[in-house]
């Protein structure tokens, strides 16, 4: 499966141990991570690469986070410091039927005052998991049970497929026209296609 997880810059650093817990998570569960963002945020917080926040391509990075939430199989969130594009990227995955994982600390000061946490505890889309968490070895059980409880109980295939031009546009054209992924077209067309040969 792939997994797309996302957070909030805002108290980063206080936070990544717990973001870096949840990557970790994902692989050791032989699952593939969608973004890997939190390293590249890590090495321009910590001066590896010396560029601005405010000096990065955002409309890039707004395209590969809808690129990813409509790619994965599903959404975990770290959303103890909840923000818009948490918000956006949840009302996706769920419009897109993708469970949703939103995990949180109760003692943060912000999350105590944080009005909206009501709105977020009102969410009833069956595929929406708001659970709180108190320490890593915490995180670490509830992550867990979330991917085993929604891998899928058939067998993944990882294919690379070169199409001619054609095909591609065709593809390309299919999965814009239905809002969904190109790979979610491809699925679609073999599975029927596998259905049609019976």
């Amino acid at each position: 499966m792939i997994i797309h997880v996302i957070g909030s810059l805002r108290q980063f650093e206080e936070d990544a141990r717990y973001l870096q817990t949840i990557l970790d998570t994902i692989r050791l569960q032989k699952e593939t991570i969608a973004r890997n963002w939190v390293n590249s945020v890590l090495d321009r917080r910590q001066g590896v690469r010396l560029q601005d926040e405010t000096d990065l391509d955002w409309a890039e990075i707004v395209e590969d986070n809808i690129n990813a939430s409509k790619d994965s199989d599903a959404l975990i969130i770290e959303g103890s410091r909840f923000n818009y594009s948490q918000g956006f990227q949840t009302a996706l995955a769920l419009e897109h039927n993708k469970p949703v994982l939103n995990l949180y600390r109760k003692e943060l000061p912000e999350y105590k005052e944080w009005p909206d946490k009501m709105f977020v505890s009102g969410v009833s889309h069956p595929k929406f998991i708001n659970k709180t968490y108190t320490d890593i070895y915490d995180l670490t059980q509830t992550v867990t049970k979330f991917l085993n409880d929604i891998k899928p109980k058939t067998h993944e295939m990882n294919l690379r497929l070169n199409l001619d031009a054609d095909a591609f546009e065709k593809v390309e054209k299919l999965a814009s026209e239905s809002d969904r992924s190109k790979s979610g077209i491809i699925k679609q067309i073999i599975e029927e296609a596998l259905n049609n040969s019976k």
